[in-house]
């Protein structure tokens, strides 16, 4: 069986593991995905027992139809078969990711290699994978997606052979043996576990009640000026602008309890 109809049956069976969260900058904003790891292993029912193996790193999708992950985009797969000793990236087609340019394909390759890597089977080899042409759409876009691959260690050719690298449009992704791959340090810490995730959010949301808390006072202070006392105020100096919070109800997540 060849290790792409192994991947879609895997797809089925594997478990999810962990759950992270990628951030990226949006504007003044940081938005959040939240990821999950899935890991197989298994003799698909014939064979040595745990022949195979499967993980995945996926991301949530906007586009998913009832539904918060993609079939197939905003993830990256790896398949093992420990008898070939061959492995091949997935997922089914090409990597696909719903908004390109924020390094949630590194955040996610990095985390599927540095689980293969750690396996020690250094001299397995890898099945050709194929790029995604959506990707290579303007100079800019290709140069994009080719660095992403070389950075992990992957070699680039196009169908024919006549390309290679950074010049590749539409070709393949492989590499000699999986000891030839790496993770840039740059791509190392992008996910972020949960638990530690959430012990920092709770931390920034109790500053963050703080403060406003803090604020609220100030507003209600200068409210109680009048107009010739914020006149002068302003005059002196004073760099907090003038508001109305300390009027609003509190919401919910104000309680300081």
């Amino acid at each position: 069986m060849s290790l792409k109809n192994v991947s879609i049956r895997l797809e089925q069976r594997c478990q999810v593991k962990h759950l992270l969260v990628f951030q990226h900058q949006s504007g003044s904003y940081r938005s959040l995905l939240p990821v999950i790891t899935e890991h197989v292993r298994t003799n698909l029912d014939y064979g040595p027992e745990g022949q195979y193996e499967f993980f995945r790193a996926r991301a949530t999708h906007p586009g998913a139809v009832n539904a918060n992950f993609h079939s197939f985009h905003n993830q990256v797969s790896v398949t093992v078969c420990h008898v070939t000793k061959m492995v091949k990236f997935g997922p089914i087609g090409q990597l696909i990711m719903a908004q390109r340019g924020i390094g949630l394909g590194p955040s996610l390759m990095a985390r599927v290699v540095g689980w293969l890597t750690a396996q020690r089977i250094p001299d397995y080899g890898i099945e050709p994978g194929s790029l995604s042409p959506v990707d290579a759409s303007t100079e800019k876009d290709r140069l994009q997606r080719n660095r992403f691959y070389l950075a992990f260690g992957f070699r680039l050719s196009n169908w024919n052979g006549t390309q290679t690298s950074l010049e590749v449009v539409e070709g393949s992704f492989t590499a000699d043996k999986v000891g030839d791959l790496s993770v840039p340090t740059r791509y190392q810490d992008r996910l972020q576990d949960w638990p530690s995730f959430e012990l920092n959010l709770r931390d920034e949301r109790w500053q963050g009640v703080e403060n406003l808390s803090e604020h609220k006072l100030i507003d209600e202070w200068t409210y109680g000026k009048s107009w010739f006392g914020r006149k002068l105020l302003k005059f002196w100096g004073w760099p907090i602008r003038y508001a109305t919070r300390h009027l609003h109800p509190l919401k919910p997540w104000e309680t300081r309890s």
